[in-house]
């Protein structure tokens, strides 16, 4: 429980240092605010799916090599 709410504080973190870094180019280049909001939410969802993919156990990780491994063999 407590990984994966530091996994999800660190995506809040990560998206809001891409906002602070990008915003002022992305609301001059759009003439809007609701830009921010729009970006905003495009990185909470993208940290959402990020979040999604972290591997919290070890049979969990195998379970992720093997239909690796049986994708791959299928090619």
């Amino acid at each position: 429980m407590g990984s994966d709410l530091a996994t999800l504080d660190s995506a809040y973190y990560l998206s809001q240092v891409v906002l602070t870094a990008f915003m002022g180019y992305i609301v001059h280049w759009t003439g809007t605010v609701l830009s921010y909001v729009l970006v905003a939410a495009a990185m909470g969802a993208l940290a959402c799916v990020c979040a999604g993919r972290v591997v919290a156990s070890k049979a969990h990780m195998q379970a992720l090599i093997k239909s690796h491994v049986v994708r791959s063999q299928l090619r």
